[in-house]
């Protein structure tokens, strides 16, 4: 049972009063879609008509409040049971539009629902797959996201396809204002008003494009033209599935569920004043229902989606944590559906202002990448792990008609830098596990300087195989506490024999001695505040790295008892 932590003015299964419960309700719709400017960007590219993408839109919303009731649900395997509510993710926005322009819209909803049917399959096996993904490799892939984010935005801030033409200094100078206001407001903001820096930017830029004549005369047209009451079609629903595609769309369902792990971690430390180490019901129910809702939003007409880090930010800040705050951002967001003014609106958004977003958006992601690649010691393996695939991801932006040259075969693995970047990290991290376990053994007697010799011995092993300070102290103290309990419980006969084992994912000490299993001390709750992708980043750095025992084990075999203390690294 959950401890509630005193700073939380409603917990998470607390429902606010009415007025209270949608003033946050729409306080996190407003946020939630901020994202939906990734829709015309992906439209766009497939060259859409004017009505199709105001249908995308209005779909797209009712995909959101769907996703959003089912993270928001603990319903058997589905849901978290926190609010962590989706939005459209940067995370497909660079699949997403390699899609577009290679197959359309139907490409790109098509391979979306692939996305969601591999999260899916992600959420069944997680723990087993924590060997493929050590911190190194899932903050390489969150900073590879980030920079193809990065890249995708930088294009429209320095005005790449409008170069030469009369309103190019206004185009750059609208996505630096947008830029400029939303970093402003992160650094030196304050409360909300930090928390809010992307939506006050996005605001910013579209104020300052409209009033410079940027925004296109049909796209004002539309948005006067447009009824306030309407059905959005679904004349443009349809599906094409494309072999090539699904290494990039595969990669991007990987990153989404990383990204799921560390919200919905962030949500339960902040959720429970007694947090001791993730709870993993709660994160696959919240990775399978971040794959269901993409995938159902693919089914839609909409492009991926995935939890929003800054929203989690947002709910701490406020002190409002209340899942039924879900449940009022889907209703908020089904009634905007039917309204198509609000769609004109978006889609009358300046690729320039979008540019300025996305560009903020993805430093975010490769400093939140880089924070989980260093939550511990990067040996020499990882340092080569990292490196190459970095190098590699690169070159695919750098060299495109070398990887354009490469074998048929070779095409579908080589689209994108995403999954060129998670497949070369994944397959190196496997090679690099070749001999990687190492094992060693001490003695220790009933004498006063024990303790001593257990914590050196543990302290050396840990410096010898790179193994970070927090995880080697958390273990010491596990251990002689469990040294301590043992022999003031007066079990011993003998000396007790104390082994250590490391594979580079769990260290692993195993005491061995006459004796009862041992209490884990308790851990504070959280007190800081998150802007953007910090809740991500740091949840998923806590889920990867453990906090305390992870797991114990304990076995008899005649007078001998073994203790197993272990602990994700």
């Amino acid at each position: 049972m959950a401890t509630r932590p005193s700073e939380l003015v409603y917990a998470v299964d607390e429902r606010p009063p009415w007025p209270q419960l949608l003033v946050l309700g729409l306080q996190h719709t407003s946020l939630m879609c901020v994202y939906l400017v990734l829709i015309p960007i992906i439209a766009k590219a497939a060259n859409a008509p004017h009505d199709v993408m105001l249908n995308a839109i209005s779909l797209g919303l009712i995909a959101l409040a769907i996703a959003s009731i089912l993270q928001t649900l603990r319903a058997g395997p589905f849901g978290s049971g926190y609010l962590a509510v989706p939005v459209y993710s940067a995370i497909y926005l660079g699949p997403s539009v390699m899609a577009a322009k290679v197959g359309g819209l139907p490409a790109v909803f098509g391979m979306t629902i692939f996305a969601g049917a591999v999260e899916i399959g992600l959420s069944r096996v997680l723990r087993r797959l924590r060997p493929l993904f050590p911190p190194a490799v899932s903050g390489f892939t969150v900073a590879i996201v980030g920079i193809e984010l990065g890249l995708v935005g930088m294009d429209q801030t320095l005005g790449v396809e409008v170069y030469g033409q009369p309103d190019f200094p206004y185009h750059v100078g609208v996505a630096l204002l947008t830029l400029s206001i939303s970093v402003a407001l992160s650094v030196w903001g304050r409360g909300v008003v930090r928390l809010v820096c992307s939506l006050t930017g996005l605001a910013s830029g579209f104020t300052a494009a409209l009033l410079l004549g940027l925004i296109p005369a049909p796209e004002l047209q539309t948005m006067a033209s447009a009824s306030f009451l309407a059905l959005p079609g679904l004349e443009h629903i349809a599906y094409r599935f494309d072999p090539d595609l699904m290494p990039a769309f595969a990669a991007a369902g990987v990153a989404a569920a990383l990204r799921t792990i560390g919200v919905v971690t962030t949500c339960e430390k902040i959720n429970d004043a007694d947090w001791k180490r993730p709870d993993l019901r709660p994160i696959q129910g919240g990775v399978l229902s971040d794959g269901a809702g993409c995938l159902i939003g693919g089914l839609l007409g909409a492009p991926g989606m995935s939890v929003g880090p800054s929203l989690v930010g947002v709910s701490k800040a406020t002190g409002a944590t209340s899942r039924y705050i879900g449940y009022t951002c889907a209703a908020i967001l089904i009634a905007m559906a039917f309204v198509p003014k609000i769609a004109a609106a978006f889609l009358a958004i300046p690729l320039s202002v979008a540019g300025g977003m996305l560009v903020f958006t993805g430093a975010l992601m490769i400093a939140g990448g880089i924070q989980i690649m260093v939550s511990r010691n990067i040996d020499t393996r990882m340092t080569f792990v990292i490196g190459i695939s970095l190098l590699l991801a690169l070159s695919r932006k750098v060299f495109p008609a070398y990887f354009e040259d490469l074998p048929s075969y070779l095409h579908s693995l080589a689209a994108s830098s995403l999954a060129l970047g998670i497949a070369a990290a994944v397959g190196l991290t496997l090679l690099f596990r070749l001999g990687i376990r190492r094992h060693e053994a001490i003695v220790l007697a009933k004498s006063d300087d024990s303790l001593a010799n257990l914590a050196a011995f543990l302290r050396e092993r840990g410096k010898s195989w790179k193994i970070g300070q927090d995880v080697v102290e958390r273990a010491a103290s596990s251990a002689a506490q469990a040294f301590v309990h043992i022999k003031d419980a007066h079990l011993l006969e003998g000396p007790i024999t104390m082994a250590a084992t490391y594979d580079d994912v769990d260290l692993v000490v195993e005491l061995e001695y006459d004796g009862s299993l041992l209490s884990l001390p308790d851990l504070g709750g959280v007190s800081r505040d998150f802007n953007e992708e910090e809740s991500f980043s740091y949840g998923l750095t806590l889920f990867l790295s453990g906090v305390y025992a992870d797991r114990v084990e304990a076995s008899s075999k005649g007078r001998l008892a073994r203790i197993r203390l272990y602990f994700a690294t």
